[in-house]
């Protein structure tokens, strides 16, 4: 019986030195060949295995291989992968990641209004990120704006832990000094340059590709872009057919169902596209975030002839969410990092003093003309529609836990207590002509600024190349906005309505009475006429 313990001990270590004998290490440090900078987050994965690490900032790593030799596949966002043997312990030294921003295998329409930077024939630096990648960074409850993660000069802020309030800077400068295109349209916001990822938040499922642009670009358009030049490419019609149907979960209930169909290009030149996804959870991170949306797309694409390729396309992202707002340290030390003075609780259900809802369907046709082997007219024409606002409180009656319980250290003392408004709207109010109204000084009710627009525009450029060197364009930049901004009643909070008696063009008992629901398919339509508006309008 010792003689067979002692067998399997020597065995048990022969096979222990084999196992260890088999392993190497590498370590190497990862560089962009554009800059010649560390690649803070290169994943550096054993081919063959689920075996893998990631850069530190420095760009450094150490992997202990499963064998002995083998290759080790390299990648990073808007980079070559780059496949390496090894054989033993190694020290690989730095490696170079080439540029990878070819856009071959996207089908791109309306290349001549959309300012694409060509690897090595463009003077700008430049990351691509691919549909496919933009979907492996948003697993879970990640949202659009976080695929831009790990790129380059490319900072993005959470803000304050709700569905689509995130920001992204771009070599420091801010969204309104950065421009976004969809397709060559641009889509920073008319009036102020911001962006609202709120409204986009579809682009994760429609985007083919994203192509970031850093420093001041060579844009064609009129547009801010001292940061750089973001281009969104969206799916247009796919050469072959094909769909699938995708379910997504995430932390706090999070669920997203998508469903995709192409129908391929058809003998006479026809093909289809369509595209639906629905998500929701209870809340992104912070106590009162909830959210919930839809996405569709449809694009129909048509090709009569080699000279001519139309593409027409409608996407929307309707979608609603509660907010946090931005509180100093001692506030979330003191309340919790998930605190929330927004939110709080009426008849015993979640509610919240901030909504954010909106519906911004936009439509646009592109149309390439190839007139001869040197002259080329890409045009699109295009148009949005956005519909829908933000909640807040009216009146000078809002009240806290701490006001109720006089408890200023408990961890909801900040939350705002519904309840009780409602109980102090009912006891202040003003009688007008029978009815039950809140006013400015003493009640509180909910109501929406509403931010409306009509957007509408036209992109052309005629490209002109006699030969490999020269190249010239002329074209046009045509929009036309109107803006519509105005408050009305969300909900009155116990009230019959709100009595508007600081216009000086009403009168003193001139009352508001209709409500209109915080929901991005029913602001589409359903919005207050001059008469129900309060405030301004």
């Amino acid at each position: 019986m010792k003689k067979i313990t002692q067998l399997l001990c020597v065995v048990v270590f022969a096979l222990t030195s084999a196992i260890a004998f088999s392993q190497s290490t590498i370590t190497g440090k990862i560089v962009g060949a554009d800059m010649g900078e560390p690649l803070p987050g290169a994943n550096i994965v054993e081919k063959g295995t689920t075996n893998g690490v990631t850069t530190d900032f420095d760009g450094n790593f150490t992997i202990v291989t499963v064998a002995d030799s083998g290759k080790l596949v390299i990648s990073y966002v808007g980079f070559a992968v780059k496949t390496i043997n090894f054989n033993g312990d190694a020290d690989l030294g730095t490696v170079v990641l080439d540029l990878d921003n070819t856009l071959d295998e996207i089908i791109v329409v309306g290349t001549g209004v959309i300012d694409i930077a060509e690897s090595r024939q463009t003077p700008v630096a430049v990351s691509t990120i691919k549909g496919k990648d933009i979907q492996l960074k948003i697993a879970g409850n990640a949202e659009f704006g976080e695929s831009f993660k790990n790129t380059p000069s490319v900072y993005v802020s959470n803000q304050a832990g709700g569905f689509g309030d995130s920001q992204i800077f771009l070599r420091g400068f801010d969204q309104t000094n950065t421009a976004y295109l969809l397709n060559g349209q641009p889509i920073n916001g008319m009036e102020d340059g911001r962006m609202y990822w709120s409204n986009w938040s579809g682009m994760a499922d429609v985007a083919n590709a994203v192509q970031v642009q850093r420093g001041l670009g060579s844009s064609k358009l009129a547009i801010s872009s001292v940061g750089g030049t973001v281009n969104i490419i969206s799916r247009t019609t796919e050469r072959n057919e094909g769909g699938f149907v995708r379910f997504t979960g995430g932390n706090d209930s999070y669920i997203k169902t998508t469903a995709s169909y192409d129908t391929g290009v058809n003998d006479k030149g026809w093909a289809f596209s369509f595209l639906l996804d629905h998500w929701q959870a209870h809340r992104k991170y912070a106590i009162g975030t909830a959210g919930q949306g839809q996405n569709y797309l449809f694009s129909v694409g048509y090709k009569p002839n080699d000279k001519n390729t139309f593409n027409f396309l409608i996407t929307g992202a309707p979608q609603w969410h509660d907010q946090n707002f931005s509180q100093d340290l001692e506030f979330f030390e003191r309340y919790g990092e998930k605190a929330n003075s927004n939110t709080g609780f009426l008849d015993g259900e979640r509610f919240t003093e901030r909504r954010n809802y909106y519906h911004k369907p936009v439509a646009n046709l592109n149309w390439d003309l190839n007139i001869n082997d040197q002259l080329d007219l890409s045009s699109v024409l295009y148009a949005s529609w956005g519909r829908g606002g933000g909640t807040g409180g009216v009146g000078r009656g809002r009240i806290r836990n701490e006001d109720v319980t006089g408890d200023s250290d408990a961890l909801n003392a900040r939350e705002i207590n519904f309840d009780a408004i409602v109980q102090n709207n009912i006891a202040t109010a003003t009688t007008i002509n029978g009815g039950q109204y809140g006013t400015f000084g003493d009640s509180y009710l909910r109501r929406s600024s509403v931010n409306n627009h009509n957007w509408y525009g036209l992109l052309s450029n005629l490209q002109y190349e006699p030969n490999e060197n020269w190249s010239m364009n002329i074209g046009i930049d045509g929009r036309t906005y109107n803006g519509f901004h105005f408050r009305q009643l969300n909900n009155t909070l116990g009230l019959d309505g709100y009595n508007d008696n600081f216009r000086t063009d009403r009168p003193n008992d001139y009352v508001i009475t209709e409500t209109f629901e915080a929901d991005p398919w029913a602001s589409l339509f359903d919005f207050a006429d001059n008469d129900q508006r309060y405030d301004y309008n």
